[in-house]
């Protein structure tokens, strides 16, 4: 044993492992949840919006208000959506990170597709008419767990 382990067994942090997610198990994790938040800059300042969403063909969907943020600035060239699963007992979850480009759903085939689809109604008050689709660039995710 390296006598540098013993200087730190107990502290904080070291009975657990981290690891980072592929993209594949990224997607997968995205696809086991339906409440996520979006995050954007609105004048200079970080805006971050939970959502309920789907996946579907390699993106992500939500609906949201016709005036509201969010459509006002689409298209948005910067975004970024996370989820994450915590289990406090178990001290352990993961998160997953998506950056992109998000717009409104213009394609009525596309529309009718995710009409379809099974996905919790907004949890926010008022009509959500304007379908966005978030395509990502980048997806990255961790997960933390007891050893």
């Amino acid at each position: 044993m390296d006598p540098r382990e013993d200087e730190w067994r107990g502290q904080p942090g070291t009975l657990h492992m981290s690891e980072d997610l592929s993209e594949t198990r990224c997607w997968a994790l995205l696809s086991t949840h339906q409440t996520g938040r979006i995050g954007f800059l609105r004048d200079g300042a970080v805006q971050i919006y939970p959502v309920n969403y789907l996946v579907h063909d390699g993106a992500i969907y939500f609906r949201t208000r016709e005036d509201g943020d969010i459509v006002n600035l689409l298209p948005l060239d910067g975004c970024a959506f996370q989820v994450d699963e915590v289990r406090s007992e178990a001290m352990a979850g993961w998160s997953v990170l998506a950056n992109g480009k998000a717009d409104a759903i213009r394609d009525e085939a596309l529309l009718t597709e995710l009409w379809g689809r099974s996905t919790e109604e907004p949890w926010a008050g008022g009509s959500r008419t304007t379908s966005v689709g978030i395509q990502p660039t980048q997806i990255s995710g961790r997960s933390v767990q007891a050893v």
